[in-house]
């Protein structure tokens, strides 16, 4: 089971990798505008290492980062304990 602190640790780096995303497409659009030094140089202020490269997918009971399902966005044991009981939409328990 994953800690707390990395559950919002990885929430508050999707955040801001939003916001510096948006920061990034205003930048683009003023140097297409206005071109200018000043603007040019503010694409390499920001922050690059926080835009989705350090962000991953968890489970959000859990946590857990490994055998994540993007689908139901729960990792393999939950899917496999909350599906048994029939709870998931359009997931059917097999066996043979």
């Amino acid at each position: 089971m994953a800690r707390k602190s990395l559950i919002f640790k990885n929430l508050y780096i999707y955040k801001k990798s939003l916001i510096n995303i948006k920061k990034l497409i205003n930048i683009k659009k003023n140097i297409f505008l206005n071109i200018s030094l000043n603007n040019y140089f503010k694409l390499f202020n920001i922050n690059k290492k926080k835009i989705f490269i350090r962000f991953k997918k968890r489970c959000y009971i859990s946590g857990r980062s490994r055998s994540f399902y993007n689908r139901f966005y729960l990792n393999r044991n939950f899917i496999r304990k909350i599906g048994s009981i029939g709870n998931i939409l359009g997931l059917e328990k097999s066996s043979w």
